[in-house]
């Protein structure tokens, strides 16, 4: 079966049932299907580039720092001290 046969055969079910449970549970997939469609297109001719200020530059940069000196704490850790700190 071709696509265009394929069509035409989903078309005739549709125009022949009268369960509208089903009609609304078509028309909620095709919604589903075009609102994806519309996020997965192509940009367009430019991207927007975050630009950082000069304090938020200031600030990843004392972070890459304090991890490169070991001055940081996993997130097993990290997740133990919030745990320890939500049952005080």
């Amino acid at each position: 079966m071709n696509l265009d046969e394929l069509k035409l055969e989903i078309i005739a079910k549709i125009i022949a049932t009268d369960d509208v449970v089903l009609l609304n549970k078509i028309q909620e997939i095709i919604n589903d299907y075009e609102s994806s469609s519309l996020i997965n297109e192509p940009t367009t001719t430019f991207e927007k580039i975050r630009v950082f200020s000069a304090e938020e530059k200031r600030k990843i940069n004392l972070a890459i720092q304090q991890y490169e000196n070991g001055e940081c704490i996993s997130d097993e850790e990290a997740q133990k001290e919030i745990q320890e700190w939500l049952e005080d």
